[in-house]
């Protein structure tokens, strides 16, 4: 296994581990592990204080779901989905976060 994929690895386990931790409660069954699952703002104050991490980007799926990006100085980094009305999810987490610097790219105008 490479370093790098060790690293992944322990670093996904590291954030569920995090989330599991702060959970105190029984989850609804959903298509979402309901141990990596817990309060908006639990999920933010832990990933700050735990591994640096702040919201880099955020948006909303087709479904409505809000979803962020949390990253920090060092690379760690970790996606987070949060249901209407429902709690915050981990879905995926890991190091070696680069930032894109690249414009959008504009629509071309017909003259």
């Amino acid at each position: 296994m490479s370093v790098s994929l060790k690293n992944y690895a322990k670093r996904s386990i590291g954030a569920a581990a995090i989330v599991a931790g702060i959970v105190s409660f029984v989850a609804p069954a959903s298509a979402i592990d309901p141990r990596l699952c817990t309060q908006h703002g639990d999920l933010v104050n832990q990933l700050g204080k735990k591994y640096g991490e702040a919201v880099s980007a955020s948006g909303f799926d087709g479904a409505g779901n809000f979803v962020q990006i949390f990253s920090s100085k060092t690379g760690s980094w970790t996606i987070a989905i949060s249901t209407p009305g429902g709690q915050t999810c981990v879905i995926s987490a890991g190091n070696d976060w680069q930032k894109e610097e690249n414009e959008p790219a504009r629509p071309e105008v017909a003259s």
